[in-house]
Protein backbone atom coordinates (compact mmCIF):
# COMPACT_ATOMS: atom_id res chain seq x y z
CA UNK A 1 0.00 0.00 0.00
CA UNK A 2 1.15 3.95 -0.41
CA UNK A 3 2.69 5.75 2.19
CA UNK A 4 0.65 9.42 2.00
CA UNK A 5 1.87 12.26 4.04
CA UNK A 6 -0.81 14.42 5.24
CA UNK A 7 0.04 18.36 5.65
CA UNK A 8 -2.66 20.18 7.16
CA UNK A 9 -2.59 22.48 10.54
CA UNK A 10 -6.48 20.69 11.67
CA UNK A 11 -5.76 18.21 14.13
CA UNK A 12 -9.20 16.47 13.87
CA UNK A 13 -8.54 16.47 9.96
CA UNK A 14 -5.51 15.21 10.18
CA UNK A 15 -6.76 11.74 13.00
CA UNK A 16 -9.57 11.17 10.51
CA UNK A 17 -7.91 11.21 7.81
CA UNK A 18 -5.07 9.03 9.15
CA UNK A 19 -7.96 6.41 10.64
CA UNK A 20 -9.47 6.40 7.53
CA UNK A 21 -6.50 5.33 5.38
CA UNK A 22 -4.52 3.24 7.65
CA UNK A 23 -7.49 1.19 7.57
CA UNK A 24 -7.36 0.75 3.86
CA UNK A 25 -3.38 -0.59 5.05
CA UNK A 26 -1.39 2.83 3.77
CA UNK A 27 1.10 4.19 5.92
CA UNK A 28 0.32 7.45 6.83
CA UNK A 29 2.78 10.46 7.99
CA UNK A 30 1.63 14.00 9.28
CA UNK A 31 2.76 17.44 9.18
CA UNK A 32 0.96 20.39 10.92
CA UNK A 33 2.59 23.32 9.71
CA UNK A 34 4.06 23.59 6.05
CA UNK A 35 7.50 23.70 6.98
CA UNK A 36 7.65 20.47 8.55
CA UNK A 37 5.42 18.88 5.85
CA UNK A 38 8.51 19.71 3.47
CA UNK A 39 11.20 17.77 5.97
CA UNK A 40 9.10 14.93 6.34
CA UNK A 41 8.58 14.78 2.43
CA UNK A 42 12.06 15.39 2.04
CA UNK A 43 13.01 12.36 4.12
CA UNK A 44 10.19 10.12 3.25
CA UNK A 45 9.41 10.60 -0.12
CA UNK A 46 5.87 9.40 0.19
CA UNK A 47 4.10 8.31 -2.94
CA UNK A 48 0.92 10.94 -2.35
CA UNK A 49 0.73 13.89 -0.64
CA UNK A 50 -2.55 15.77 0.96
CA UNK A 51 -1.65 19.48 1.48
CA UNK A 52 -4.07 21.98 3.20
CA UNK A 53 -3.53 25.08 1.11
CA UNK A 54 -4.18 27.91 4.24
CA UNK A 55 -1.73 27.41 6.43
CA UNK A 56 0.28 29.46 9.76
CA UNK A 57 3.36 29.94 8.42
CA UNK A 58 4.42 28.76 4.95
CA UNK A 59 1.49 28.70 2.95
CA UNK A 60 0.04 26.12 1.16
CA UNK A 61 1.34 27.25 -1.85
CA UNK A 62 4.59 27.63 -1.37
CA UNK A 63 5.00 24.15 -0.09
CA UNK A 64 3.07 23.13 -3.41
CA UNK A 65 5.65 25.00 -5.36
CA UNK A 66 8.10 23.74 -3.65
CA UNK A 67 7.53 20.40 -3.91
CA UNK A 68 7.10 20.40 -7.20
CA UNK A 69 10.43 21.91 -8.23
CA UNK A 70 12.16 19.31 -5.82
CA UNK A 71 14.36 17.10 -8.41
CA UNK A 72 13.08 14.04 -6.12
CA UNK A 73 9.58 15.09 -5.26
CA UNK A 74 7.97 16.74 -8.19
CA UNK A 75 6.33 13.61 -9.90
CA UNK A 76 4.87 13.05 -6.28
CA UNK A 77 0.89 13.50 -6.45
CA UNK A 78 -0.38 16.58 -4.47
CA UNK A 79 -3.80 16.61 -3.03
CA UNK A 80 -4.23 20.29 -2.33
CA UNK A 81 -7.27 20.41 0.20
CA UNK A 82 -8.74 23.51 1.25
CA UNK A 83 -12.06 25.24 2.55
CA UNK A 84 -12.52 27.42 -0.61
CA UNK A 85 -14.70 26.56 -3.48
CA UNK A 86 -13.39 25.28 -6.80
CA UNK A 87 -12.88 28.03 -9.21
CA UNK A 88 -9.74 30.31 -9.80
CA UNK A 89 -7.76 28.71 -6.62
CA UNK A 90 -8.28 24.93 -7.92
CA UNK A 91 -6.81 26.56 -11.36
CA UNK A 92 -4.25 28.00 -9.67
CA UNK A 93 -3.17 24.57 -7.77
CA UNK A 94 -3.42 22.22 -10.79
CA UNK A 95 -1.62 25.06 -12.82
CA UNK A 96 1.50 24.42 -10.13
CA UNK A 97 1.01 20.56 -10.48
CA UNK A 98 -1.76 19.81 -8.37
CA UNK A 99 -3.03 16.49 -9.07
CA UNK A 100 -6.16 17.55 -7.59
CA UNK A 101 -8.46 19.59 -5.29
CA UNK A 102 -10.43 18.64 -2.43
CA UNK A 103 -13.23 21.08 -1.03
CA UNK A 104 -13.33 20.37 2.83
CA UNK A 105 -15.63 19.28 4.50
CA UNK A 106 -14.91 15.77 2.40
CA UNK A 107 -16.56 12.71 2.62
CA UNK A 108 -14.62 9.39 3.26
CA UNK A 109 -15.64 7.83 0.00
CA UNK A 110 -14.21 10.96 -1.71
CA UNK A 111 -11.04 10.31 0.17
CA UNK A 112 -10.24 6.79 -0.84
CA UNK A 113 -11.34 7.32 -4.62
CA UNK A 114 -8.96 10.11 -4.94
CA UNK A 115 -6.10 7.87 -3.02
CA UNK A 116 -6.88 5.13 -5.34
CA UNK A 117 -6.49 7.49 -8.73
CA UNK A 118 -3.55 8.98 -7.04
CA UNK A 119 -1.75 5.95 -6.40
CA UNK A 120 -3.32 3.50 -9.01
CA UNK A 121 -4.49 1.11 -5.46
Amino acid sequence: MAKILVIDDEDSLQKLMKYNLVARGHQVLLASNGETGVEVAQQECPDLIFLDLMMPGISGWDVLTGLKTDERLKKVPVIVTTAADRGKLEEQALALGAFSYLVKPFGVEELLQLVERAVGE
